[in-house]
C-alpha cells in the first residue's frame, strides 16, 4: 500500500470521464487565470511606460487629494490591525447553560443501573430502547 495521500483513479475511468475531468479542469484554471486578467493588464502598462513609470506615478501622486494618501495609509494600518485582533479573540463557544449532572441524577431519574449508563457513556456505539410511551427501557452497548 503507498503512503500517497492523493487518490489517482483516473486508469478506472472511461474515455468520457477522463475528458469531462481534463475539460472541466482545463476551464477551472481558464477562469482562475481570467481573475489574474487586471493585474496582468495593469503589468503590461506599467511596462509600457518603461523609464518614464516615475513620472507617472509622480503625477498621479500629485492629482491625488493632500489627505487622501494619509487616508489610505490608515485604513490599511487600522484594518490590518483589526483582523489581527480579531484574530486573536477566542472563537465563540455556547455557555454552559445548565451544569452537567452526575451519573447518579440521570440514573435515578431514567431508573437504570448506574453501571449500565456508565458503560454506555464509554462505548462508542450504544443503542436506547424505549417503551411505547417513550420512556427509556434498556441501553444497549454495542462497541
Amino acid at each position: 500500500m503507498s503512503d500517497n495521500l492523493i487518490i489517482n483513479a483516473r486508469d478506472q475511468l472511461s474515455w468520457s470521464q477522463r475528458l469531462l475531468s481534463n475539460a472541466s479542469t482545463a476551464a477551472l484554471w481558464a477562469g482562475w487565470l481570467y481573475l489574474w486578467r487586471p493585474f496582468v493588464n495593469f503589468g503590461n502598462w506599467v511596462y509600457g511606460f518603461g523609464a518614464n513609470y516615475h513620472s507617472v506615478v509622480l503625477k498621479m501622486a500629485a492629482s491625488l487629494a493632500p489627505g487622501s494618501l494619509e487616508h489610505s495609509v490608515y485604513a490599511l494600518v487600522g484594518t490590518s490591525g483589526t483582523l489581527l485582533l480579531w484574530s486573536r479573540l477566542p472563537a465563540r463557544r455556547v455557555s454552559d447553560a445548565q451544569p452537567s449532572r452526575e451519573i447518579t441524577e440521570y440514573a435515578s431519574h431514567f431508573g437504570l443501573p448506574e453501571e449500565e449508563l456508565a458503560a454506555a457513556r464509554e462505548a462508542s456505539i450504544t443503542v436506547v430502547h424505549h417503551d411505547d410511551h417513550g420512556r427509556i427501557i434498556r441501553i444497549e452497548r454495542r462497541a
